[in-house]
Protein backbone atom coordinates (compact mmCIF):
# COMPACT_ATOMS: atom_id res chain seq x y z
CA UNK A 1 0.00 0.00 0.00
CA UNK A 2 0.86 3.81 -0.57
CA UNK A 3 2.17 4.88 3.10
CA UNK A 4 2.79 8.20 4.21
CA UNK A 5 4.96 10.85 2.93
CA UNK A 6 7.52 11.02 4.90
CA UNK A 7 11.32 9.97 3.30
CA UNK A 8 12.57 10.13 6.76
CA UNK A 9 11.24 6.79 8.14
CA UNK A 10 11.71 4.64 5.01
CA UNK A 11 15.60 2.72 4.52
CA UNK A 12 16.32 2.82 1.28
CA UNK A 13 17.21 5.67 -0.45
CA UNK A 14 15.86 4.60 -3.32
CA UNK A 15 12.52 3.91 -2.61
CA UNK A 16 10.04 6.52 -4.38
CA UNK A 17 7.89 8.59 -1.87
CA UNK A 18 4.41 9.66 -3.35
CA UNK A 19 3.38 12.44 -1.89
CA UNK A 20 -0.49 12.83 -0.93
CA UNK A 21 -2.51 14.16 1.78
CA UNK A 22 -4.02 11.79 3.96
CA UNK A 23 -7.66 10.98 3.06
CA UNK A 24 -6.55 11.30 -0.92
CA UNK A 25 -3.90 8.53 0.13
CA UNK A 26 -6.25 6.07 2.05
CA UNK A 27 -8.84 6.99 -1.42
CA UNK A 28 -5.95 5.78 -3.79
CA UNK A 29 -5.09 2.47 -1.47
CA UNK A 30 -9.24 1.53 -1.33
CA UNK A 31 -10.00 2.31 -4.70
CA UNK A 32 -6.83 1.81 -7.03
CA UNK A 33 -4.44 -0.13 -4.88
CA UNK A 34 -6.67 -2.88 -3.70
CA UNK A 35 -8.09 -3.75 -6.97
CA UNK A 36 -4.96 -4.47 -8.41
CA UNK A 37 -3.86 -6.45 -5.51
CA UNK A 38 -7.14 -8.73 -5.78
CA UNK A 39 -6.77 -9.04 -9.42
CA UNK A 40 -3.21 -10.25 -9.35
CA UNK A 41 -3.53 -12.83 -6.44
CA UNK A 42 -7.23 -13.98 -8.35
CA UNK A 43 -5.26 -16.86 -9.68
CA UNK A 44 -2.79 -17.21 -6.87
CA UNK A 45 -5.53 -18.35 -3.84
CA UNK A 46 -6.60 -14.96 -3.43
CA UNK A 47 -5.01 -11.62 -1.37
CA UNK A 48 -6.45 -13.04 1.85
CA UNK A 49 -3.50 -15.62 1.47
CA UNK A 50 -0.51 -13.32 1.38
CA UNK A 51 0.58 -10.83 3.87
CA UNK A 52 2.16 -6.90 2.82
CA UNK A 53 5.86 -6.33 3.77
CA UNK A 54 6.34 -2.62 5.12
CA UNK A 55 7.72 -0.69 2.54
CA UNK A 56 9.78 1.01 4.29
CA UNK A 57 11.59 -1.36 4.81
CA UNK A 58 12.24 -2.01 1.31
CA UNK A 59 15.98 -2.26 -0.24
CA UNK A 60 16.82 -2.01 -3.80
CA UNK A 61 19.33 -4.10 -5.92
CA UNK A 62 21.67 -1.29 -5.78
CA UNK A 63 22.10 -1.22 -2.00
CA UNK A 64 21.99 -5.11 -1.85
CA UNK A 65 25.35 -5.18 -4.10
CA UNK A 66 27.07 -2.69 -1.74
CA UNK A 67 25.38 -4.50 1.65
CA UNK A 68 25.84 -8.52 0.97
CA UNK A 69 25.33 -9.27 4.94
CA UNK A 70 22.44 -6.71 4.89
CA UNK A 71 20.68 -8.72 2.44
CA UNK A 72 20.92 -11.80 4.69
CA UNK A 73 19.39 -10.08 7.39
CA UNK A 74 17.02 -8.38 5.32
CA UNK A 75 15.31 -11.42 3.41
CA UNK A 76 15.65 -13.76 7.06
CA UNK A 77 13.92 -10.55 9.81
CA UNK A 78 11.81 -9.06 6.64
CA UNK A 79 10.59 -11.79 4.39
CA UNK A 80 11.15 -15.48 6.12
CA UNK A 81 10.83 -14.59 10.05
CA UNK A 82 7.53 -15.90 10.00
CA UNK A 83 8.21 -19.42 8.81
CA UNK A 84 7.18 -22.01 11.17
CA UNK A 85 6.34 -25.79 10.89
CA UNK A 86 3.51 -27.56 12.51
CA UNK A 87 3.13 -30.85 14.63
CA UNK A 88 3.32 -32.92 11.26
CA UNK A 89 7.16 -30.65 10.88
CA UNK A 90 5.15 -28.68 7.77
CA UNK A 91 6.14 -25.47 6.86
CA UNK A 92 3.43 -22.89 7.50
CA UNK A 93 4.67 -19.84 5.72
CA UNK A 94 1.96 -16.70 4.87
CA UNK A 95 3.81 -15.77 1.60
CA UNK A 96 4.41 -11.61 1.22
CA UNK A 97 3.75 -9.24 -1.34
CA UNK A 98 5.24 -5.51 -1.87
CA UNK A 99 3.76 -2.36 -3.66
CA UNK A 100 6.67 -0.89 -5.69
CA UNK A 101 7.66 1.71 -8.14
CA UNK A 102 11.13 0.41 -9.33
CA UNK A 103 10.87 -0.89 -12.76
CA UNK A 104 14.12 -2.55 -11.94
CA UNK A 105 12.37 -4.57 -8.62
CA UNK A 106 9.58 -5.88 -11.25
CA UNK A 107 11.25 -6.71 -14.58
CA UNK A 108 11.02 -10.44 -14.47
CA UNK A 109 7.69 -11.57 -15.24
CA UNK A 110 4.10 -10.35 -16.26
CA UNK A 111 0.43 -11.81 -14.95
CA UNK A 112 -2.04 -12.98 -16.90
CA UNK A 113 -3.63 -10.01 -14.77
CA UNK A 114 -4.80 -7.11 -15.61
CA UNK A 115 -5.17 -3.48 -14.40
CA UNK A 116 -8.82 -3.14 -13.26
CA UNK A 117 -8.25 0.16 -14.48
CA UNK A 118 -6.50 0.03 -18.00
CA UNK A 119 -6.17 -3.26 -20.74
CA UNK A 120 -2.07 -3.48 -19.27
CA UNK A 121 -0.60 -6.80 -17.92
CA UNK A 122 0.70 -6.16 -13.95
CA UNK A 123 3.85 -6.59 -13.89
CA UNK A 124 6.12 -8.02 -11.52
CA UNK A 125 8.96 -9.47 -9.84
CA UNK A 126 8.80 -12.83 -7.34
CA UNK A 127 12.00 -13.70 -4.87
CA UNK A 128 12.04 -17.75 -4.11
CA UNK A 129 12.48 -20.40 -2.48
CA UNK A 130 13.09 -23.24 -4.13
CA UNK A 131 10.60 -23.36 -6.18
CA UNK A 132 8.05 -21.52 -3.82
CA UNK A 133 7.29 -17.95 -4.13
CA UNK A 134 8.16 -15.77 -0.81
CA UNK A 135 8.06 -12.56 -1.67
CA UNK A 136 6.18 -10.46 -4.93
CA UNK A 137 7.24 -7.53 -5.87
CA UNK A 138 3.77 -5.93 -7.84
CA UNK A 139 4.81 -2.70 -10.05
CA UNK A 140 2.58 0.11 -9.97
CA UNK A 141 2.86 3.13 -13.15
CA UNK A 142 3.56 6.16 -11.90
CA UNK A 143 1.64 7.61 -14.71
CA UNK A 144 -1.46 5.15 -14.49
CA UNK A 145 -1.58 6.09 -10.60
CA UNK A 146 -1.23 9.89 -11.71
CA UNK A 147 -4.63 9.15 -14.69
CA UNK A 148 -6.07 7.86 -11.87
CA UNK A 149 -5.91 10.52 -9.32
CA UNK A 150 -7.00 12.65 -11.89
CA UNK A 151 -10.78 11.64 -12.05
CA UNK A 152 -11.27 11.72 -8.29
CA UNK A 153 -13.14 14.77 -7.72
CA UNK A 154 -11.29 17.65 -6.02
CA UNK A 155 -12.28 18.42 -2.44
CA UNK A 156 -13.79 21.47 -1.39
CA UNK A 157 -11.51 23.35 0.77
CA UNK A 158 -12.65 23.96 4.77
CA UNK A 159 -13.00 27.94 5.21
CA UNK A 160 -12.35 27.66 8.87
CA UNK A 161 -13.27 30.88 11.26
CA UNK A 162 -10.57 33.41 12.46
CA UNK A 163 -9.92 32.35 15.67
CA UNK A 164 -7.39 34.41 18.51
CA UNK A 165 -4.19 32.31 18.37
CA UNK A 166 -3.46 30.58 21.35
CA UNK A 167 0.04 28.85 21.55
CA UNK A 168 0.81 25.30 23.05
CA UNK A 169 2.48 26.93 25.92
CA UNK A 170 -0.46 28.76 26.72
CA UNK A 171 -2.96 26.21 26.58
CA UNK A 172 -0.41 24.13 28.93
CA UNK A 173 0.33 26.57 31.65
CA UNK A 174 -3.09 27.23 31.81
CA UNK A 175 -3.89 23.30 32.89
CA UNK A 176 -0.33 23.73 34.76
CA UNK A 177 -1.38 25.73 36.97
CA UNK A 178 -4.35 23.79 38.20
CA UNK A 179 -1.77 20.71 38.60
CA UNK A 180 0.47 23.79 40.57
CA UNK A 181 -2.73 24.70 43.00
CA UNK A 182 -3.50 20.99 43.75
CA UNK A 183 0.43 20.04 44.42
CA UNK A 184 0.24 23.29 46.91
CA UNK A 185 -2.52 22.09 48.51
CA UNK A 186 -0.88 18.66 49.28
CA UNK A 187 2.31 20.37 50.11
CA UNK A 188 -0.06 22.07 52.99
CA UNK A 189 -1.56 18.92 54.10
CA UNK A 190 1.77 16.94 54.05
CA UNK A 191 3.49 16.37 57.41
CA UNK A 192 7.20 18.35 57.39
CA UNK A 193 9.23 15.26 57.42
CA UNK A 194 7.58 14.44 54.47
CA UNK A 195 7.06 17.56 52.41
CA UNK A 196 10.27 17.21 50.35
CA UNK A 197 9.26 14.94 47.90
CA UNK A 198 5.93 17.31 47.40
CA UNK A 199 8.10 20.20 47.15
CA UNK A 200 10.35 18.86 44.70
CA UNK A 201 7.59 17.86 42.32
CA UNK A 202 6.07 21.66 42.55
CA UNK A 203 9.47 23.02 41.42
CA UNK A 204 9.57 20.49 38.37
CA UNK A 205 5.89 21.90 37.90
CA UNK A 206 6.99 25.45 37.80
CA UNK A 207 9.97 25.02 36.04
CA UNK A 208 8.15 22.81 33.22
CA UNK A 209 5.67 25.92 32.61
CA UNK A 210 8.82 27.95 31.44
CA UNK A 211 9.64 25.24 28.87
CA UNK A 212 9.06 25.56 25.22
CA UNK A 213 7.18 22.93 24.26
CA UNK A 214 9.72 20.73 21.44
CA UNK A 215 8.43 19.08 18.19
CA UNK A 216 5.18 19.64 16.04
CA UNK A 217 1.14 20.03 16.93
CA UNK A 218 -0.13 18.51 14.30
CA UNK A 219 -4.30 18.18 14.68
CA UNK A 220 -3.20 16.25 17.80
CA UNK A 221 0.25 16.08 19.72
CA UNK A 222 1.27 14.02 23.17
CA UNK A 223 3.97 15.31 24.76
CA UNK A 224 5.65 13.63 27.61
CA UNK A 225 8.06 15.46 30.04
CA UNK A 226 10.36 14.72 32.91
CA UNK A 227 13.09 16.75 34.70
CA UNK A 228 15.75 13.93 35.12
CA UNK A 229 18.71 12.49 32.76
CA UNK A 230 16.62 8.92 33.22
CA UNK A 231 15.32 7.76 29.51
CA UNK A 232 11.44 7.38 29.77
CA UNK A 233 9.58 6.25 26.74
CA UNK A 234 5.95 7.54 25.39
CA UNK A 235 4.44 4.77 23.64
CA UNK A 236 0.97 5.00 21.80
CA UNK A 237 -1.00 1.69 21.17
CA UNK A 238 -3.92 1.22 19.03
CA UNK A 239 -6.81 -1.07 19.52
CA UNK A 240 -4.99 -4.08 17.45
CA UNK A 241 -1.36 -3.60 19.02
CA UNK A 242 0.04 -1.11 16.18
CA UNK A 243 3.03 1.02 18.35
CA UNK A 244 4.26 4.63 17.91
CA UNK A 245 7.76 4.94 19.80
CA UNK A 246 11.40 4.58 19.77
CA UNK A 247 11.13 1.38 17.88
CA UNK A 248 8.55 2.70 15.31
CA UNK A 249 8.51 6.17 15.33
CA UNK A 250 6.11 6.75 11.92
CA UNK A 251 2.60 4.69 12.06
CA UNK A 252 -0.12 5.01 9.70
CA UNK A 253 -3.38 3.85 10.99
CA UNK A 254 -6.87 3.97 9.36
CA UNK A 255 -5.61 7.01 7.06
CA UNK A 256 -3.96 9.00 9.76
CA UNK A 257 -0.07 9.69 10.11
CA UNK A 258 1.36 9.56 13.73
CA UNK A 259 5.14 10.38 14.21
CA UNK A 260 7.69 10.29 17.12
CA UNK A 261 8.98 13.59 16.17
CA UNK A 262 11.28 13.97 19.38
CA UNK A 263 12.59 11.28 20.99
CA UNK A 264 15.01 12.23 24.28
CA UNK A 265 17.28 10.66 26.24
CA UNK A 266 17.79 7.41 24.22
CA UNK A 267 21.56 8.47 23.56
CA UNK A 268 23.61 11.95 23.42
CA UNK A 269 22.66 14.40 24.35
CA UNK A 270 21.52 13.47 27.71
CA UNK A 271 19.44 16.22 29.07
CA UNK A 272 17.78 17.25 32.40
CA UNK A 273 14.70 18.08 31.30
CA UNK A 274 13.95 16.24 28.39
CA UNK A 275 10.52 15.69 26.36
CA UNK A 276 9.08 13.37 23.97
CA UNK A 277 6.35 14.57 21.35
CA UNK A 278 4.16 12.70 19.05
CA UNK A 279 1.87 14.29 16.44
CA UNK A 280 -0.80 13.36 14.39
CA UNK A 281 -1.30 14.95 10.97
CA UNK A 282 -5.07 14.15 11.33
CA UNK A 283 -6.83 13.02 14.48
CA UNK A 284 -6.76 9.14 14.38
CA UNK A 285 -9.88 6.98 14.38
CA UNK A 286 -10.16 4.04 16.72
CA UNK A 287 -9.01 3.62 20.46
CA UNK A 288 -5.64 4.60 21.55
CA UNK A 289 -3.90 3.99 24.60
CA UNK A 290 -0.68 6.42 26.20
CA UNK A 291 1.63 5.02 28.50
CA UNK A 292 5.18 5.72 29.60
CA UNK A 293 7.80 3.44 30.53
CA UNK A 294 10.91 3.93 32.64
CA UNK A 295 13.65 2.48 30.13
CA UNK A 296 17.09 3.02 31.11
CA UNK A 297 17.86 4.80 34.62
CA UNK A 298 20.79 7.35 35.16
CA UNK A 299 20.00 8.80 38.51
CA UNK A 300 18.88 7.43 41.90
CA UNK A 301 15.75 9.11 42.41
CA UNK A 302 13.14 6.42 42.79
CA UNK A 303 10.36 7.37 41.38
CA UNK A 304 10.32 9.89 38.61
CA UNK A 305 7.54 11.80 38.01
CA UNK A 306 6.63 13.08 34.11
CA UNK A 307 3.41 15.11 32.71
CA UNK A 308 1.75 13.92 29.68
CA UNK A 309 0.15 17.07 27.69
CA UNK A 310 -2.53 16.42 25.14
CA UNK A 311 -3.23 18.95 22.84
CA UNK A 312 -6.43 19.01 20.82
CA UNK A 313 -7.79 22.18 20.71
CA UNK A 314 -9.84 23.68 23.42
CA UNK A 315 -10.10 20.32 24.82
CA UNK A 316 -6.49 19.92 25.79
CA UNK A 317 -5.72 17.87 28.73
CA UNK A 318 -3.03 17.22 31.16
CA UNK A 319 -1.65 14.41 33.27
CA UNK A 320 1.08 13.79 36.21
CA UNK A 321 2.25 10.57 37.51
CA UNK A 322 5.18 8.68 38.16
CA UNK A 323 7.16 5.42 37.22
CA UNK A 324 9.98 3.33 38.95
CA UNK A 325 13.04 1.69 37.55
CA UNK A 326 11.39 -1.33 38.42
CA UNK A 327 8.69 -3.26 39.38
CA UNK A 328 4.88 -3.22 38.13
CA UNK A 329 5.37 0.72 38.01
CA UNK A 330 8.05 0.87 35.23
CA UNK A 331 5.44 1.41 32.92
CA UNK A 332 2.45 3.15 33.70
CA UNK A 333 -0.59 3.69 31.61
CA UNK A 334 -1.72 7.52 31.44
CA UNK A 335 -5.07 7.62 29.63
CA UNK A 336 -6.95 6.03 26.70
CA UNK A 337 -8.55 8.25 23.55
CA UNK A 338 -10.97 7.89 21.10
CA UNK A 339 -12.48 9.54 18.52
CA UNK A 340 -16.42 9.00 18.78
CA UNK A 341 -18.99 11.26 16.42
CA UNK A 342 -15.77 13.71 15.78
CA UNK A 343 -15.07 14.55 19.01
CA UNK A 344 -12.23 12.80 21.25
CA UNK A 345 -13.28 10.48 24.13
CA UNK A 346 -10.78 10.31 27.07
CA UNK A 347 -10.99 7.93 29.71
CA UNK A 348 -7.93 8.21 32.19
CA UNK A 349 -6.34 4.90 33.16
CA UNK A 350 -3.53 6.74 36.45
CA UNK A 351 -5.24 5.15 39.74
Amino acid sequence: MIKHNSATSVLSAYNPIVTLNARMRQRVNEEFIQPILKEFFSDKSGIDNFEELDPDMLKTEIEFQHELNFVKTYIYKEVMNDLKKDIHGHVIYKPKYLISFDEDLTNFDQSKQKYPQSDKNIRYGVMLLGEVPMLYFIYIELQELIRFIKTLPKEPERVEPEKTIETSEIKRNRLIDELVGKQFRLWNNTPTDQKQEVQDELNRLINLSKQKIQGNSGSLRVNLSWNTTDDLDLHITTENGKKINFQNKVLEYNGSIGKLDVDANASNPIVSNPQENVNWDIIPSGKHTISVDFFRGRELAGKTYFTVFIENGEDSRIYNSCVEPTGANRTQEVVEFELINGVLAFKELLG
